[in-house]
Protein backbone atom coordinates (compact mmCIF):
# COMPACT_ATOMS: atom_id res chain seq x y z
CA UNK A 1 0.00 0.00 0.00
CA UNK A 2 0.83 3.56 -0.66
CA UNK A 3 2.25 5.73 2.18
CA UNK A 4 -0.27 8.27 1.25
CA UNK A 5 -1.51 9.89 4.16
CA UNK A 6 -5.30 9.30 2.47
CA UNK A 7 -6.07 5.59 3.29
CA UNK A 8 -9.37 3.33 4.52
CA UNK A 9 -12.76 3.71 4.35
CA UNK A 10 -14.43 7.20 3.00
CA UNK A 11 -17.70 6.55 3.31
CA UNK A 12 -19.80 8.94 0.35
CA UNK A 13 -22.39 10.22 2.27
CA UNK A 14 -26.11 10.13 1.55
CA UNK A 15 -28.43 13.41 1.01
CA UNK A 16 -31.04 13.63 3.15
CA UNK A 17 -33.78 15.90 2.22
CA UNK A 18 -36.95 17.63 3.55
CA UNK A 19 -40.46 17.62 1.78
CA UNK A 20 -39.66 20.97 0.35
CA UNK A 21 -36.32 19.50 -0.85
CA UNK A 22 -33.95 21.27 1.03
CA UNK A 23 -31.10 19.14 3.17
CA UNK A 24 -32.11 18.10 6.39
CA UNK A 25 -29.35 18.68 8.22
CA UNK A 26 -30.23 17.16 11.42
CA UNK A 27 -30.43 13.53 9.57
CA UNK A 28 -26.79 14.73 7.95
CA UNK A 29 -25.38 15.81 11.14
CA UNK A 30 -26.92 12.08 12.45
CA UNK A 31 -24.91 10.28 9.51
CA UNK A 32 -21.46 11.69 10.31
CA UNK A 33 -21.61 11.30 13.48
CA UNK A 34 -22.63 7.35 12.68
CA UNK A 35 -19.84 7.06 10.24
CA UNK A 36 -17.08 8.46 12.37
CA UNK A 37 -18.71 5.72 15.10
CA UNK A 38 -18.46 3.13 12.94
CA UNK A 39 -14.61 3.46 12.07
CA UNK A 40 -14.53 5.66 8.90
CA UNK A 41 -11.23 6.73 8.41
CA UNK A 42 -12.59 9.77 6.18
CA UNK A 43 -15.52 11.16 4.94
CA UNK A 44 -16.72 11.85 0.95
CA UNK A 45 -19.27 13.92 -0.54
CA UNK A 46 -20.99 15.14 -3.59
CA UNK A 47 -20.44 11.71 -5.57
CA UNK A 48 -23.00 9.90 -7.36
CA UNK A 49 -24.82 8.27 -4.15
CA UNK A 50 -25.05 12.50 -2.61
CA UNK A 51 -27.04 13.03 -5.74
CA UNK A 52 -24.85 15.72 -6.95
CA UNK A 53 -26.66 15.95 -10.63
CA UNK A 54 -30.03 17.22 -8.81
CA UNK A 55 -28.65 19.84 -7.08
CA UNK A 56 -27.55 23.01 -8.10
CA UNK A 57 -23.85 24.64 -8.22
CA UNK A 58 -24.89 26.43 -4.93
CA UNK A 59 -26.54 23.66 -3.18
CA UNK A 60 -23.08 21.77 -3.76
CA UNK A 61 -20.77 24.12 -2.20
CA UNK A 62 -24.08 24.73 0.77
CA UNK A 63 -23.82 21.02 1.39
CA UNK A 64 -19.90 21.17 1.20
CA UNK A 65 -19.92 23.63 4.20
CA UNK A 66 -22.72 21.92 6.25
CA UNK A 67 -20.58 18.63 5.88
CA UNK A 68 -17.22 20.37 6.60
CA UNK A 69 -18.85 22.21 9.95
CA UNK A 70 -20.12 19.05 10.80
CA UNK A 71 -16.86 17.08 11.11
CA UNK A 72 -15.40 19.85 12.06
CA UNK A 73 -11.90 17.97 11.61
CA UNK A 74 -12.10 14.80 12.90
CA UNK A 75 -11.48 12.79 10.35
CA UNK A 76 -10.14 14.27 6.40
CA UNK A 77 -13.01 15.29 3.94
CA UNK A 78 -12.89 14.81 0.31
CA UNK A 79 -14.91 16.62 -2.35
CA UNK A 80 -15.55 15.34 -5.70
CA UNK A 81 -15.97 17.98 -8.23
CA UNK A 82 -18.09 17.29 -11.57
CA UNK A 83 -18.58 21.24 -13.24
CA UNK A 84 -18.39 20.89 -16.66
CA UNK A 85 -15.62 23.34 -17.87
CA UNK A 86 -11.96 23.54 -16.12
CA UNK A 87 -12.47 26.87 -15.37
CA UNK A 88 -15.92 25.90 -13.05
CA UNK A 89 -14.41 23.04 -11.66
CA UNK A 90 -11.14 24.83 -10.70
CA UNK A 91 -13.35 27.68 -8.86
CA UNK A 92 -16.07 25.38 -7.12
CA UNK A 93 -12.38 23.46 -6.43
CA UNK A 94 -10.79 26.38 -4.43
CA UNK A 95 -14.51 27.46 -2.73
CA UNK A 96 -14.25 23.66 -1.41
CA UNK A 97 -10.72 23.59 0.02
CA UNK A 98 -11.73 27.12 1.66
CA UNK A 99 -14.95 25.24 3.36
CA UNK A 100 -12.87 22.57 4.29
CA UNK A 101 -11.81 20.03 2.19
CA UNK A 102 -8.81 18.23 2.57
CA UNK A 103 -8.52 16.77 -1.00
CA UNK A 104 -10.42 17.60 -4.10
CA UNK A 105 -11.77 14.60 -6.38
CA UNK A 106 -12.25 15.67 -10.18
CA UNK A 107 -14.26 14.04 -12.34
CA UNK A 108 -14.60 14.20 -16.29
CA UNK A 109 -17.09 16.55 -17.93
CA UNK A 110 -19.72 14.56 -19.29
CA UNK A 111 -19.25 15.84 -23.22
CA UNK A 112 -15.48 16.01 -24.69
CA UNK A 113 -15.35 17.11 -28.44
CA UNK A 114 -11.62 15.72 -28.65
CA UNK A 115 -9.19 13.29 -27.61
CA UNK A 116 -7.54 12.29 -24.72
CA UNK A 117 -4.99 14.92 -25.13
CA UNK A 118 -8.07 17.28 -24.28
CA UNK A 119 -8.81 15.51 -21.23
CA UNK A 120 -5.06 15.54 -19.88
CA UNK A 121 -5.33 19.37 -20.43
CA UNK A 122 -8.72 19.80 -19.04
CA UNK A 123 -7.44 17.77 -15.72
CA UNK A 124 -4.05 19.72 -15.88
CA UNK A 125 -5.40 22.95 -15.64
CA UNK A 126 -7.12 22.65 -12.03
CA UNK A 127 -4.71 20.29 -10.50
CA UNK A 128 -2.21 22.97 -11.37
CA UNK A 129 -4.83 25.51 -9.67
CA UNK A 130 -5.01 24.08 -6.90
CA UNK A 131 -3.26 24.08 -3.54
CA UNK A 132 -4.48 21.60 -2.01
CA UNK A 133 -4.34 17.69 -2.54
CA UNK A 134 -6.15 16.52 -5.94
CA UNK A 135 -7.13 13.35 -7.25
CA UNK A 136 -9.12 12.07 -10.47
CA UNK A 137 -12.02 9.92 -10.79
CA UNK A 138 -11.80 7.02 -13.36
CA UNK A 139 -15.01 5.05 -13.19
CA UNK A 140 -15.79 3.73 -17.09
CA UNK A 141 -18.97 1.69 -15.79
CA UNK A 142 -20.97 4.60 -14.84
CA UNK A 143 -18.87 7.82 -16.52
CA UNK A 144 -18.98 8.36 -20.41
CA UNK A 145 -15.42 10.05 -20.40
CA UNK A 146 -12.13 8.60 -18.92
CA UNK A 147 -8.32 8.90 -19.16
CA UNK A 148 -6.58 5.73 -20.21
CA UNK A 149 -4.35 4.02 -17.76
CA UNK A 150 -1.57 5.44 -19.86
CA UNK A 151 -2.95 8.77 -19.67
CA UNK A 152 -3.14 8.46 -15.74
CA UNK A 153 0.31 7.81 -15.44
CA UNK A 154 1.45 11.09 -17.64
CA UNK A 155 -1.41 12.96 -15.32
CA UNK A 156 0.75 11.74 -12.30
CA UNK A 157 4.03 12.19 -13.58
CA UNK A 158 3.37 15.91 -15.31
CA UNK A 159 1.50 17.30 -12.21
CA UNK A 160 3.12 16.89 -8.79
CA UNK A 161 -0.11 17.77 -6.84
CA UNK A 162 -2.13 14.37 -8.18
CA UNK A 163 -1.82 12.48 -5.12
CA UNK A 164 -4.95 10.23 -5.19
CA UNK A 165 -7.00 8.00 -7.99
CA UNK A 166 -10.71 6.90 -7.76
CA UNK A 167 -9.51 3.88 -9.44
CA UNK A 168 -13.40 2.06 -10.27
CA UNK A 169 -12.58 0.13 -13.04
CA UNK A 170 -12.07 -3.50 -12.52
CA UNK A 171 -9.60 -4.94 -9.86
CA UNK A 172 -7.14 -6.38 -12.33
CA UNK A 173 -6.85 -2.84 -14.10
CA UNK A 174 -6.45 -1.23 -10.82
CA UNK A 175 -3.58 -3.41 -9.94
CA UNK A 176 -1.73 -2.07 -13.28
CA UNK A 177 -2.52 1.65 -12.86
CA UNK A 178 -0.73 1.01 -9.26
CA UNK A 179 2.30 -1.04 -10.56
CA UNK A 180 2.64 1.51 -13.33
CA UNK A 181 2.99 4.21 -10.60
CA UNK A 182 4.91 2.00 -8.47
CA UNK A 183 2.68 2.27 -5.40
CA UNK A 184 3.22 5.80 -4.82
CA UNK A 185 -0.34 6.54 -6.03
CA UNK A 186 -3.17 6.83 -3.39
CA UNK A 187 -5.81 4.37 -5.33
CA UNK A 188 -9.06 4.12 -3.80
CA UNK A 189 -11.65 1.38 -5.21
CA UNK A 190 -15.57 2.13 -5.16
CA UNK A 191 -18.62 -0.02 -6.53
CA UNK A 192 -19.21 -0.44 -2.76
CA UNK A 193 -16.23 -2.62 -2.48
CA UNK A 194 -17.71 -5.51 -4.60
CA UNK A 195 -14.29 -6.57 -5.31
CA UNK A 196 -12.87 -5.02 -1.96
CA UNK A 197 -10.53 -8.24 -1.16
CA UNK A 198 -9.31 -8.66 -4.56
CA UNK A 199 -8.44 -4.89 -5.02
CA UNK A 200 -7.00 -4.94 -1.20
CA UNK A 201 -4.36 -7.90 -2.68
CA UNK A 202 -3.65 -5.63 -5.79
CA UNK A 203 -3.04 -2.77 -3.15
CA UNK A 204 -5.11 -0.18 -3.10
CA UNK A 205 -5.22 2.62 -0.25
CA UNK A 206 -8.66 2.24 0.55
CA UNK A 207 -12.59 2.36 -0.83
CA UNK A 208 -14.60 4.61 -0.62
CA UNK A 209 -18.43 3.01 -0.48
CA UNK A 210 -22.02 3.65 0.20
CA UNK A 211 -22.06 3.80 4.36
CA UNK A 212 -24.57 0.88 4.29
CA UNK A 213 -21.88 -1.74 6.09
CA UNK A 214 -19.55 0.27 6.46
CA UNK A 215 -18.75 -1.04 10.24
CA UNK A 216 -18.19 -4.19 8.69
CA UNK A 217 -15.95 -3.37 6.03
CA UNK A 218 -14.09 -1.30 8.49
CA UNK A 219 -13.32 -4.20 10.09
CA UNK A 220 -12.54 -6.22 6.87
CA UNK A 221 -9.96 -3.91 6.42
CA UNK A 222 -8.30 -4.14 9.68
CA UNK A 223 -8.20 -7.78 9.24
CA UNK A 224 -6.28 -7.73 6.29
CA UNK A 225 -3.96 -5.31 7.56
CA UNK A 226 -3.47 -7.28 10.22
CA UNK A 227 -1.33 -9.56 7.29
CA UNK A 228 -1.66 -13.00 9.16
CA UNK A 229 -3.14 -16.23 7.39
CA UNK A 230 -5.89 -16.83 10.11
CA UNK A 231 -6.84 -12.73 9.74
CA UNK A 232 -6.84 -12.96 5.60
CA UNK A 233 -9.06 -15.63 6.02
CA UNK A 234 -11.77 -14.18 8.71
CA UNK A 235 -11.67 -10.82 5.63
CA UNK A 236 -12.59 -13.21 3.03
CA UNK A 237 -15.24 -14.80 5.27
CA UNK A 238 -16.42 -11.38 5.92
CA UNK A 239 -16.72 -10.18 2.15
CA UNK A 240 -18.23 -13.20 1.29
CA UNK A 241 -20.99 -12.99 3.82
CA UNK A 242 -21.45 -9.07 2.64
CA UNK A 243 -21.73 -9.60 -1.20
CA UNK A 244 -25.29 -10.90 -1.36
CA UNK A 245 -25.90 -7.08 0.54
CA UNK A 246 -23.34 -4.92 -2.02
CA UNK A 247 -24.62 -6.53 -5.17
CA UNK A 248 -28.32 -5.72 -4.08
CA UNK A 249 -27.50 -1.77 -3.62
CA UNK A 250 -25.05 -1.08 -5.78
CA UNK A 251 -26.46 -2.67 -9.22
CA UNK A 252 -27.74 0.66 -10.36
CA UNK A 253 -27.28 3.82 -8.97
CA UNK A 254 -31.05 4.40 -8.91
CA UNK A 255 -31.74 1.18 -6.43
CA UNK A 256 -28.85 2.47 -4.50
CA UNK A 257 -30.78 5.52 -4.32
CA UNK A 258 -33.62 3.95 -3.82
CA UNK A 259 -33.35 1.15 -1.05
CA UNK A 260 -29.67 1.47 -0.44
CA UNK A 261 -30.47 4.90 1.43
CA UNK A 262 -33.79 3.44 3.11
CA UNK A 263 -31.59 0.71 4.53
CA UNK A 264 -28.69 3.06 5.72
CA UNK A 265 -31.21 5.38 7.13
CA UNK A 266 -32.90 2.29 9.64
CA UNK A 267 -29.64 1.46 10.30
CA UNK A 268 -28.71 5.21 11.42
CA UNK A 269 -31.78 5.69 13.06
CA UNK A 270 -32.69 8.18 10.21
CA UNK A 271 -36.31 9.44 9.26
CA UNK A 272 -36.58 10.14 5.58
CA UNK A 273 -38.73 13.15 5.39
CA UNK A 274 -38.57 14.15 1.41
CA UNK A 275 -36.53 12.90 -1.31
CA UNK A 276 -35.24 14.80 -4.26
CA UNK A 277 -37.20 13.82 -7.46
CA UNK A 278 -36.60 12.10 -9.45
CA UNK A 279 -36.46 8.92 -7.73
CA UNK A 280 -37.02 5.09 -8.41
CA UNK A 281 -39.86 3.91 -6.80
CA UNK A 282 -40.17 1.19 -4.54
CA UNK A 283 -41.75 -1.83 -4.67
CA UNK A 284 -43.13 -4.43 -2.39
CA UNK A 285 -40.70 -6.81 -3.33
CA UNK A 286 -38.19 -4.88 -3.17
CA UNK A 287 -38.60 -3.42 0.53
CA UNK A 288 -39.07 -6.78 1.25
CA UNK A 289 -35.76 -8.02 -0.11
CA UNK A 290 -34.23 -4.45 1.70
CA UNK A 291 -35.57 -6.30 5.37
CA UNK A 292 -34.52 -9.85 4.57
CA UNK A 293 -31.14 -7.88 3.93
CA UNK A 294 -30.83 -5.90 7.37
CA UNK A 295 -31.60 -9.10 9.24
CA UNK A 296 -28.66 -10.28 7.17
CA UNK A 297 -26.28 -7.63 8.41
CA UNK A 298 -27.47 -7.81 11.64
CA UNK A 299 -26.92 -11.85 11.50
CA UNK A 300 -23.08 -11.15 9.89
CA UNK A 301 -22.04 -8.25 12.89
CA UNK A 302 -22.90 -10.80 15.63
CA UNK A 303 -21.00 -13.70 13.76
CA UNK A 304 -17.64 -11.58 13.06
CA UNK A 305 -18.35 -9.87 16.53
CA UNK A 306 -18.99 -6.06 15.49
CA UNK A 307 -20.50 -4.02 17.74
CA UNK A 308 -23.88 -1.65 16.92
CA UNK A 309 -22.78 1.87 16.46
CA UNK A 310 -23.96 4.75 18.17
Amino acid sequence: MTTSPFHGLYPVLYAFHHQDGRIDQAAMQRQVEHVIASGAHGIMVLGLITEVQKHTTQERLALVEMVSDLIQKRVPLMVTIGEQSAQEQTRFAKQACAAGADLIILQPPNQLEEDEEALIRFFGHSIDALSCPVGIQHNPFNLAFNLSLDGLVRLYKNHPNLQMIKAEGTAVETQALIDKTNGQLATFCGHGGIEFMSNLRAGISGLIPAPDVLAAQVRLYDLYRQNTPEAHAQAEALHEALLPIIVFMIRTINQALCYGKRFYARRAGITLLGEKEPMQAVTPFGMSEMERLLQCLDDIEKRFGILPRA
